[in-house]
């Protein structure tokens, strides 16, 4: 059979095409939802602006936009998108305050718990990324609340370090962590110290195994977290003996009491915060602000 030549063009355009699609890189699934990536699924303007590539490529803009950014806040303590009753009992407490990066929804529950609980680790950096919004507003009212000197109009450039001096972690039991793997507070606390070039400190120790927080009434939370921490006294003396020079070396301004990042993955009622920062506070040589950075707020 003859074939024209406008047949023949048409078979060699259909097979350039057709080898084309099978050689062009395939189109990342998303992490959450695991449908191919589009650009006409972009993220929409809820978004914060500083989206870090991480999290840019590894979720699609339907599940950007989904995730449940924490701006609103109504208790300046806890970082509550509303009035906290917690707060209202309990206006004095070891640590300064919370700010969380997302309000614990449905949706953010199961993306914890497939990192938390399910091993899916290609989550843990995205969980950090989402911090860095969350703690960028927190310097900046730690900024606002300090005033450090040379801040404005000074030839000496004030870096993020130099108003942190450490970043810690809520430690989990020997138990726990065998049984995970990790520390997902200590992995998310890893991620804004690399990012923010802090050094991270194992301040605390889990001095007994209990039972999950979760499972858990108010009440319970607070008398059985009373007892579960201690100190790392070695890395305290540490922090002393270097927090007054910045990651480059430098001294930093001149402020009477030492600045520790505290992070954890979930804040609910805050009873871990607290006994995490009394037996900091119990331990301290000199005065100590405790800000607590969370993932997410319950």
């Amino acid at each position: 059979m003859t074939v024209s030549p406008q047949e023949w063009l048409r078979r060699l355009q259909s097979a350039f095409a057709g080898a084309a699609q099978l050689l062009a890189p395939r189109t990342a699934a998303c992490l959450l939802c695991g449908k191919p990536q589009t650009g006409a699924r972009s993220a929409d303007s809820r978004s914060p602006a500083k989206l870090t590539p991480q999290l840019r490529q590894s979720l699609c803009g339907a599940c950007l936009s989904a995730i449940p950014w924490l701006t609103r806040i109504a208790c300046s303590g806890c970082g509550r998108g509303i009035a906290c009753e917690d707060c209202i009992r309990s206006p004095h407490r070891a640590f300064v305050c919370n700010r969380s990066a997302v309000h614990y929804n449905p949706t953010m529950r199961a993306m914890l718990a497939s990192y938390k609980y399910r091993g899916n680790e290609q989550l843990a950096p995205l969980l950090g990324d989402m911090l860095f919004p969350a703690f960028e507003a927190l310097t900046a009212e730690v900024v606002q609340r300090t005033n450090v000197p040379g801040n404005r109009n000074s030839s000496t450039k004030i870096t993020m370090d130099d108003y942190w001096d450490a970043v810690t972690y809520v430690p989990v039991s020997a138990e726990r962590e065998a049984d995970r793997g990790f520390n997902q507070a200590e992995q998310l606390a890893g991620r804004v110290a690399q990012r923010y070039q802090f050094p991270v400190r194992q301040l605390l120790v889990r001095s007994r195994h209990s039972e999950k927080q979760s499972f858990k009434t108010r009440s319970e939370r607070f008398r059985d977290t009373r007892t579960l921490f201690d100190v790392n006294a070695n890395e305290l003396r540490r922090l002393y003996a270097t927090h007054t020079v910045n990651a480059a070396g430098k001294a930093k301004p001149k402020r009477e009491s030492v600045r520790i990042l505290l992070v954890d993955d979930i804040y609910t009622t805050g009873s871990t915060a607290e006994a995490c920062s009394q037996v900091l506070q119990k331990h301290a040589e000199r005065p100590l602000e405790i800000y607590l950075l969370t993932w997410a707020r319950s």
